[in-house]
């Protein structure tokens, strides 16, 4: 898994040069921007500054294998580093003190799949030595270059809850026995990370994946625990009690999910429905367990909040999104919120985050970003108030140079609103357009933000504009909203894309004869079963790593090979085979009238090859005119650079041959 010295040398030369180079800016080149641009990876995300300031830590995606690198702040000089080896990633990284890291290992399928963790911990220190692995479902026999080998006593799944910064040698993790099926109960314990030893603190009161929340002295006193697809139940308890009390009533659909511990220690804050279908940000009581609302939004669930600087601080402004982002600042009086305030003022339009912070709050890691730039680190000093810029992500992606994101709004056939994103190609009057729809995966709890999103970005580089729908089924505007979507996957969220559409083409945005849709994973489905529902809308379909044949993809693929897996099927997608041929797009092939891009990865887990093989069957079958763009090596998604660029230049080739965008 990980490389040895002289490879890992070699490999912290690299990123120095990565890092510290200038970047090339796409102002330089003539547009349009290079395909090249659009298809290149990040060098670095989701930087986290230590305890004490002095240095960054920050992931590097790479192309299959992932790695961190440690970096000095400001300079940005590396420190320090490690990398995996294979097709394995890190999920997430903490600073477990001034100069130690843990670390959560994970993987993807291909970009169209998210980066699932496999609940494996290493430890090394900011220099990237004494590297070693502590715990996960690798332990028992020692795999992926475990320096404690048998040592470990358990295989589990694990996740740090507390990294305890003050105290280098333990974290706070959350863990499930794996060898006990989906029916173990997660166990808060402390971890040494020096023996790999563990110290029960807690046991969740029902089976299944958990999330705990700690109170500001340590002491586990929340927990919302998965029952299943599409259900939680929340339970809390007392200081010094191990007994566990239900949030909600039996039966009840549960409401709320802690966020965070009062400063005061008095309250907690939840993300609840108690008030209304839409999720708030609520504060409870501890001793008398009274609920105050603190901040709602009347199209939106609540997104996330802005905490207080430092480590463990309670909300500050809780965060809504049903267009662009909205900030609503807490009246709690907290002297943090005057800080924010001069942070908006000082990036105006701009989404502020607090990425991390030192451990008295005095420095702060803060992030900005909008519809025309990934994110951009600065560092902040809380005390003389001055934010110095650090780097950006895709810095070679030039803001002036990127299209709009507009959010739009429509009304369904049944009186729903929809709310999504439109993406204008620079210089454009916004009329008479060709569109393509782009559908996206998941696609329960998924949602279209507006922030920067390449692939939109490429197109209207291209002369396209772009129209993305939250459908029913997404996350982000309330329990019904996304609870309509489930077995609906064929009818009623296809309607929401359809019923869009035919919005921006009475508004005169699009041309209705230059229209094409486009979408991967679940948007690979939504791509067909909308050609196939509304042959007349489409001009053209991209379909990528989707699936079309919903009983086909049950047998292959390995949604299905868990009993959750299984569950989810029967509750969000299908409830029996006459269902699935019901929501199957193959079923209504012959309707079909548009020509077809069919993108897959070889060796997708997601949805298998054999869902491009029986749509490539069923074309053939009735002389249907198709293209073909398949890879070997790739997953779900392309992940090599070459292939993503090949990717871009056929997609373009084929959308400009049916509706004839130029640049």
């Amino acid at each position: 898994m990980f490389s040895g010295k002289s490879a890992a040398s070699k490999w912290m030369a690299l990123l120095l040069v990565l890092v510290l180079a200038p970047a090339v800016r796409a102002a330089e080149s003539a547009p349009p921007i290079p395909l090249e641009a659009f298809a290149k990876k990040n060098v670095f995300t989701a930087l986290k500054l230590s305890p004490d300031g002095t240095m960054v830590a920050a992931l590097v995606p790479g192309a299959r294998a992932g790695a961190i690198a440690v970096l000095s702040v400001p300079e940005l000089k590396a420190v320090g580093g490690v990398r995996l080896t294979g097709d394995q990633q890190f999920v997430r990284v903490w600073w477990a003190g001034d100069k130690r890291l843990v670390a959560e290992l994970g993987y993807r399928d291909g970009p169209l799949d998210p980066l699932s963790s496999t609940g494996d911990i290493v430890t090394f220190d900011a220099t990237g030595r004494d590297l070693r692995y502590v715990i996960g479902q690798q332990g028992i026999d020692g795999k992926i270059g475990s320096r404690l080998g048998k040592k470990t006593l358990k295989r589990v799944w694990a996740t740090v809850i507390d990294p305890l910064i003050d105290d280098p040698n333990h974290v706070i993790i959350s863990s499930r026995e794996i060898n006990t099926g989906e029916d173990s109960k997660a166990v808060v314990s402390r971890l040494d990370l020096r023996t790999s030893k563990l110290e029960t603190l807690a046991v969740a009161p029902a089976a299944g994946f958990a999330d705990f929340l700690l109170d500001r002295q340590g002491q586990v006193r929340f927990v919302s625990v998965s029952a299943g697809p599409f259900q939680y139940k929340t339970w809390k308890r007392d200081v010094g009690q191990e007994e566990w009390q239900p949030l909600e009533k039996e039966g009840e659909f549960a409401k709320a999910e802690p966020v965070a511990f009062a400063e005061d220690g008095k309250s907690v804050f939840l993300a609840s429905r108690h008030f209304g279908d839409r999720s708030c940000l609520v504060r409870q009581t501890l001793d008398t367990g009274a609920l105050t609302k603190v901040a709602c939004h009347e199209a939106a669930d609540l997104d996330h909040t802005i905490d207080a600087f430092a480590i463990g601080g309670e909300p500050i402004a809780a965060v809504f999104e049903a267009g662009k982002p909205e900030t609503r600042l807490l009246d709690t009086g907290h002297p943090n919120i005057e800080l924010l305030k001069l942070l908006q003022a000082a990036f105006p339009g701009k989404q502020i985050r607090v990425a991390s912070a030192t451990r008295d709050g005095g420095r702060l890691l803060v992030t900005t970003q909008d519809d025309r730039t990934t994110a951009d680190y600065y560092l902040f000093d809380t005390k003389s108030r001055n934010a110095q810029f650090l780097t950006a992500e895709l810095e070679w992606l030039d803001p002036e140079l990127m299209a709009a994101r507009q959010p739009v709004s429509f009304k369904s056939r049944d009186g729903t609103p929809l709310h999504g994103y439109l993406t204008i190609p620079r210089g454009s009057n916004g009329k008479n357009l060709p569109l393509i729809v782009h559908p996206h995966g998941g696609p329960f709890g998924i949602r279209e933000h507006w922030t920067f999103d390449p692939e939109p970005q490429m197109l209207a580089s291209r002369g396209y504009a772009v129209l993305q729908v939250n459908f029913r089924g997404s996350g982000g505007f309330g329990f019904e909203f996304s609870r309509q979507g489930r077995r609906a996957w064929g009818t009623t969220m296809i309607d929401d894309l359809t019923d869009s559409l035919k919005g921006l083409i009475a508004q005169g945005v699009a041309d209705p004869a230059r229209v094409c849709i486009y979408g991967g994973s679940y948007g690979g489905y939504a791509a067909m079963m909308s050609a196939v529902r509304e042959p007349e809308l489409y001009r053209c379909v991209v379909a990528e790593a989707g699936i079309y044949d919903l009983k086909l993809w049950r047998d292959d693929s390995d949604v299905a090979d868990s009993d959750f897996g299984k569950r989810y099927l029967e509750a969000g997608v299908a409830a029996n085979e006459a269902e699935m041929i019901a929501q199957s797009p193959l079923t209504y092939i012959d309707k079909l009238k548009a020509p077809v891009l069919v993108i897959h990865g070889e060796e997708d887990r997601r949805t298998p090859f054999s869902q491009a093989k029986a749509l490539r069957k069923a074309l053939d079958a009735r002389k249907l005119p198709y293209e073909w763009l398949v890879k070997a090596g790739e997953g779900h998604g392309f992940i090599d650079e070459g292939n993503i660029l090949t990717h871009h230049q056929t997609l373009l080739a084929f959308l400009d041959r049916h509706i004839g965008a130029k640049p």
